[in-house]
């Protein structure tokens, strides 16, 4: 097969990506995006994966889920999906079939249901900083249970260095610590020298932010709870989501910061926030003494020179003149990269998957632990072995999807992405085998459309309006 799935998975969302035929990879986008919040909607046949979900899930209602990697901790959660009931660990599954069954018939045009494809569908995982060893493990088995053959974990970082190095903008003769914010948690990764081998990792809650963003996206939270205060919200979790939107409005810094923020619920709320105001709270904030502190005490238990370090800010939060300056006070190599290293990253994660024949370049295993850093701050680290043996619940086999039906297409609404809608490659026309076996003259192309998805509306409350095609079930282990 010459294409190939990357999946990116974080904490909160999925974003897709793929390349086929060997053309330039592009990000797989359903209504503009190509990232998915992780929410789930399942009632009786019904199986929505995306913003619909989201919206369902903080108004309350009983069949849709999100915090995906909480609510796996507990094994007495369930769904009920053609009435079987299932554990909630499998919902992310079918979140991902969806998405690889609309590859099939929109980019590949092909009317072949998932089924045909798993054994040997290149599909390739990305995880987020965020996400735990075990946690990788556990994900990676459920598709391998399910009988994908030609599944791995791509190692984003180390793509990343050798894109910094090929760009002469990293040294091989020096350490690397690696800083990013996501969800307003620093994380700190201790790279060494020339076989960036990952030495220490540690993660500071409520740090993983510019200050100003952090103190910008407190203010207009408490903005938007004044003039709507009808609203419950829990501050702590929708500053960590307004994050990287905030981000963007530092960069044209105006006396009145105003504008439109979009909550976890995916409503959108005004605010108006004065400059004066945010400055004067910077003032009173002194978090530069913690990160030193931090930096300093992982260097040192590491052995580890900080004249002979680098360090790289890594994520929109952080990449900031503002938070920068703070860093270059204390660090001499301090480096904002650019969201055109990570494009180039990923272009070459690509270009070595198409040099391998899209096949898995060995066996998927259970990633390393991760070593424990000594700080009090320090995330666990947490032996993906020791989760080897967890046995992932069998998933029953999917109907084959009928020749002539229409492409299955997820449930998603409209979010903004800055990337780009891909070009499809041309319809082929497909070979049809009729039920007895025999293969079926097909006359034309049969070039798939894609219905129009429709979108919930406020007080709707007739959610079983809102499907998607069956899913099929999962074959049986054998």
């Amino acid at each position: 097969m010459d294409f190939c799935v990357l999946v990116k998975i974080s904490k909160r969302t999925i974003s897709f990506w793929y390349q086929a035929e060997e053309n330039l990879y592009a990000p797989l986008i359903i209504n503009d995006t190509n990232i998915i919040p992780l929410c789930f909607y399942v009632n009786g046949n019904d199986f929505v994966f995306g913003n619909s979900a989201k919206s369902l899930f903080y108004s309350n209602d009983p069949n849709a889920f999100g915090n995906y990697f909480d609510i796996i901790k507990d094994p007495s959660k369930h769904f009920v999906f053609y009435g079987i009931k299932k554990p909630v660990k499998q919902l992310l599954y079918y979140g991902i079939e969806q998405y690889l069954s609309f590859f099939i018939n929109t980019v590949l045009y092909k009317s072949d249901s998932i089924e045909s494809y798993r054994q040997n569908f290149p599909l390739r995982f990305y995880f987020e900083t965020d996400i735990e060893d075990k946690e990788k493990s556990l994900i990676v088995n459920i598709f391998t249970e399910a009988g994908y053959d030609n599944i791995e974990s791509i190692d984003f970082k180390y793509s990343l260095f050798e894109t910094l190095q090929n760009q002469k903008v990293v040294n091989l003769n020096r350490n690397i610590l690696l800083l990013s914010g996501i969800d307003n948690t620093l994380y700190l990764e201790l790279f060494r020298a020339s076989s960036w081998e990952l030495l220490k990792n540690i993660k500071l809650e409520g740090l993983g932010a510019d200050p100003r963003v952090k103190i910008l996206a407190e203010m207009i939270i408490d903005y938007v709870t004044v003039q709507n205060p009808h609203l419950n919200l829990d501050k702590k979790t929708e500053i960590g989501h307004i994050l990287p939107s905030v981000a963007g409005l530092l960069e044209n810094y105006t006396p009145i910061l105003k504008g439109e923020i979009e909550l976890m619920d995916g409503n959108k709320y005004w605010f108006t926030i004065k400059s004066r105001n945010l400055d004067e709270r910077l003032l009173y904030t002194n978090t530069d003494s913690q990160i030193y502190s931090a930096i300093d005490e992982l260097l040192k238990s590491s052995g580890i020179s900080v004249d002979n370090t680098i360090l790289l800010l890594g994520s929109e939060e952080i990449s900031t003149p503002f938070f920068s300056t703070r860093l270059l006070k204390k660090y001499s190599s301090v480096i904002s990269l650019k969201n055109s290293i990570f494009d180039e990253s990923l272009k070459l994660i690509f270009s070595k998957i198409s040099s391998n024949g899209y096949k898995s370049s060995k066996k998927v295993s259970a990633p390393p632990p991760m070593p424990n850093s000594g700080l009090n701050k320090t995330a666990p680290a947490t032996n993906a072995n020791s989760q080897s043996k967890e046995k992932a619940t069998q998933i029953p086999p999917l109907p084959q999807v009928k020749a002539h039906s229409p492409p299955s297409v997820p449930m998603i609404d409209k979010s903004e992405s800055e990337e780009k809608k891909a070009s499809p490659v041309p319809p082929k026309i497909p070979s049809l085998k009729n039920e007895s076996g025999e293969k079926k003259n097909v006359g034309a192309p049969i070039v798939p459309t894609i219905p129009k998805i429709p979108e919930f509306s406020k007080g709707v409350e007739e959610k079983s309006k809102v499907g998607i095609p069956p899913l099929p079930p999962l074959p049986q282990k054998k």
